[in-house]
């Protein structure tokens, strides 16, 4: 049940010494028709205790099977307590396994809290609520001639086939990427090599002659780039070792590196052109050897 309607019952004590301990008892039910069988209907026993009276816990009824058709299924006992008194809220969620042929009145039995006070034991019966339960077939079968008249299942809704060519060519594109993934992954394709010194070509052929440093420090990068790291002349020997395709191009490296030292080092005066055109020579060369040419 979603929500409670307005306050159905509220009971008085039967013993009148107990209204002093034990007050304001209320029972708070929800509809008592439109139910079939397998509903959960909750119901709420709210009280306040005065004096230091307490509930006996054990006197609530316990989860399980109430009757051959009763089950509660939960049981939530909530104590709020200020100073010598309590404010009790007890919620039991019953379901219910009757299938009735025709709609039938039946009945949530009653049951008895107890409290202490001292020594003393107050008892409190919640009264037993009455409820309307509907079944779930026709009140009468039609019939003809050979028998019963079956009615079909209600036939499932078509799924829209307008847009099946759409998700095939998803899956076909996941499936294929995801192919392609597999098989880098586990090394039966490479991407192709990075165009190192494709990309310093182009960059020397938008530099000027004059600016011989920024000329030279675009193939220092690509040479770095390529060697995973910053690669000094007398570091040749190793890089030819891993990479041995680019001793093709020793000589013209080796005039670069020197060309190189005397400008940024020594201080020596060198032939900008002459310069300029080694530098051209050693990165067209290499980017030749890139490509697979050399």
């Amino acid at each position: 049940m979603k929500r409670f309607y307005p306050l159905v019952a509220v009971f008085l004590l039967s013993c009148s010494d107990s209204t002093h301990v034990v007050t304001d008892v209320e029972l708070l039910t929800p509809r008592p028709f439109g139910y079939v069988i397998g509903d959960e209907i909750v119901h709420r026993v709210v009280f306040d205790t005065h004096a230091g009276t307490t509930l006996n816990k054990s006197s609530v009824p316990a989860q399980g099977a109430r009757n051959r058709w009763l089950n509660i299924n939960q049981v939530q006992v909530t104590d709020t307590v200020s100073g010598a008194n309590h404010h009790y809220q007890i919620a039991l969620r019953y379901q219910v396994f009757y299938a009735p042929m025709t709609a039938k009145t039946l009945t949530i039995p009653s049951f008895t809290l107890s409290f202490a006070q001292g020594s003393q034991a107050v008892e409190q019966t919640v009264p037993a609520w009455q409820f309307t339960l509907s079944p779930l077939h026709e009140l009468e079968v039609r019939k003809d001639e050979s028998g019963y008249t079956l009615q079909p299942n209600s036939p499932p809704p078509l799924l829209s086939a307008a847009n099946a060519p759409h998700w095939l060519l998803f899956s076909g594109a996941a499936f294929l990427s995801s192919v392609l993934c597999l098989a880098y992954a586990y090394g039966y394709i490479s991407l192709p090599r990075r165009k190192i010194f494709k990309r310093a070509g182009r960059q020397l052929a938008r530099t000027s002659e004059h600016n011989l440093i920024q000329g030279l420090t675009i193939l220092h990068q690509a040479l770095n780039t390529l060697n995973g790291k910053v690669l000094f002349a007398h570091q040749l020997p190793e890089f030819y070792q891993q990479h041995p395709q680019y001793q093709a191009a020793e000589a013209l490296l080796s005039d670069f590196f020197r060309d190189s030292s005397q400008y940024f080092f020594t201080g020596n005066t060198l032939n900008k052109t002459d310069t300029w055109q080694t530098l051209k020579r050693c990165c067209q060369l290499c980017a030749e050897i890139e490509r697979g040419l050399r």
